[in-house]
């Protein structure tokens, strides 16, 4: 078995055992798999059925060298995602940066229940849009009017833009802080997937998030862990249209604290919804 310090050139099934040998103690067999057949799409280009058909394919330097990195970045707790810069959601690829979560399969629950509202030719607001993911997800497969997305800085726009030219959607992006949001326009739909954990479980949290994903994108002070949905239900208690929608994805903790919050903003229809785990993570309003 060669090692990671004396390699000529390697196997494809020799780097299969080499990454089954490494990660073995820290992801199940299965997960590893499916680490194996992203990194060498990634870094090689080469697919399930290429590397069934040929196992013993010899891997480029470049591309090893790559790949043994990815070992060694991956051993360190580093999420698969940020080590290859990419993941799929809604079917859709998105880059990520550091400055990005990684998205969740719950948010993709909450799109699929704004496009159940029917969205066709509707206004959209995407606040705190991080990667992009929410707002290009509706643009492509809901056919609204027109959506934008607002975060907190440069670095974030930048990969939200990158990821709609990706997907070939067009989506107005800018910068907008949630403690003062300023706009003249009104939408029809508004969503946000705020920071929702609080601080006081960060000790309950694995490395591999605690060490790589944006803190500022997570967290919430405990001692107001709503912070974030009370100015944007005030945000949009103005700005959305007549029989406009909120939508947010929650802390299961507060499903009930947001719903009477909206309720005693002037919303009505205020629905909560489970997750494929059976946890409250999303809520949705109407406004009167």
């Amino acid at each position: 078995m060669p090692s990671l310090d004396a390699k000529k050139f390697m196997q494809l099934i020799q780097y299969y055992n080499l990454l089954n040998k490494r990660l073995k103690s820290i992801i199940e067999e299965k997960e590893l798999e499916e680490y194996f057949f992203w990194l060498i799409k990634h870094y090689c280009e080469i697919d399930r059925l290429n590397y069934a058909l040929n196992p013993s394919r010899r891997i480029l330097s470049d591309d090893l060298d790559k790949l043994i990195n990815a070992i060694e970045k991956i051993e360190k707790k580093m999420p698969i995602q940020y080590v290859i810069g990419q993941t799929e959601f809604m079917s859709l690829k998105f880059h990520l940066n550091s400055y990005v979560l990684i998205p969740r399969p719950e948010t993709e629950e909450l799109v699929s229940w704004i496009l159940e509202s029917n969205i066709k030719n509707k206004s959209i607001l995407d606040i705190g849009t991080g990667s992009g993911c929410i707002a290009i997800s509706l643009s492509k497969f809901g056919n609204p009017h027109k959506v934008y997305g607002w975060d907190i800085n440069k670095k974030i726009i930048e990969i939200a833009n990158l990821n709609a030219t990706e997907n070939n959607v067009e989506i107005d992006f800018s910068i907008n802080d949630i403690n003062n949001l300023k706009t003249k326009r009104k939408y029809d739909v508004i969503v946000s997937n705020p920071p929702y954990v609080c601080d006081n479980e960060k000790k309950y949290m694995d490395s591999n998030v605690l060490n790589y994903e944006p803190h500022d994108s997570l967290f919430v002070k405990s001692v107001d862990p709503i912070h974030n949905y009370r100015k944007i239900i005030e945000f949009a208690k103005k700005k959305l249209k007549s029989n406009g929608s909120i939508f947010f994805e929650i802390n299961e903790k507060f499903g009930k604290n947001i719903s009477i919050l909206l309720k005693e903003k002037g919303f009505r229809d205020v629905q909560l919804r489970k997750d494929f785990r059976k946890k409250i993570r999303m809520v949705k309003g109407i406004i009167k």
